[in-house]
């Protein structure tokens, strides 16, 4: 449904919005914080985009542009552990109220990471989970803990990629395709999706 009514006929590309592991015991206990972090993530992407076509461009095409934006809220990481991210499926541009599509093929990763690192910073502020020292503290930070990637481009023909996207984001924690084997004693040899193997113990089978 989702290549055939809802998705326009445009190029898209998958965002994925991922936060530092000092921030995702908030998301585990407050779980209303998801959804916000989901609109965040929308408005990342709306204000990089309107700053890309510039005011002149956005003066032409009636005011402002809307990104089309399908996000998903995943809380698993690789080994089924808690990881609160977002997976979205954007289009390649925005769309003017008059219905106009605006097309941006380039963007400064660095400039939308530390606009999506600000927007998160200010939404755990006005939540009360943090305060500006935390703010500033992690902000000396060599490697933040937040990243952003929007490498994967899907063309709008493309309905092959976009189903394997939506099946990817849509997907199960537990994957079945990664069970190696169950041993006599009841315990699940589980591979990863990199070759380096560490003792893990799932957030599953803790008592």
């Amino acid at each position: 449904r989702l290549t055939t009514e809802v998705l326009a006929p445009v190029p898209h590309r998958q965002w994925v919005f991922t936060i530092p592991k000092r921030f995702r015991i908030y998301f585990r206990y407050d779980r209303r914080l998801l959804g916000k972090l989901c609109r965040t993530a929308y408005e990342v992407v709306r204000t990089v985009f309107n700053q890309a076509v510039g005011a002149d461009l956005c003066a032409q095409h009636e005011d402002a542009i809307f990104p089309g934006m399908i996000g998903a809220i995943q809380t698993f990481g690789d080994l089924i552990n808690w990881h609160s991210h977002i997976h979205a499926i954007v289009t390649e541009g925005g769309f003017t109220e008059g219905g106009h599509f605006v097309r941006i093929p380039e963007l400064n990763k660095t400039a939308c990471l530390k606009l999506w690192q600000e927007r998160v910073f200010d939404l755990l502020l006005r939540e009360e989970k943090i305060n500006e020292s935390v703010v500033q503290n992690m902000k000396q930070w060599k490697n933040s803990g937040f990243s952003l990637d929007f490498s994967l481009r899907i063309e709008a023909e493309d309905v092959t990629t976009i189903q394997r996207v939506i099946e990817y984001v849509a997907r199960s924690p537990f994957s079945l395709a990664r069970i190696i084997s169950v041993n006599p004693d009841g315990k699940v040899v589980y591979r990863a999706s990199k070759s380096d193997c560490h003792f893990f113990i799932s957030a599953l089978s803790r008592k």
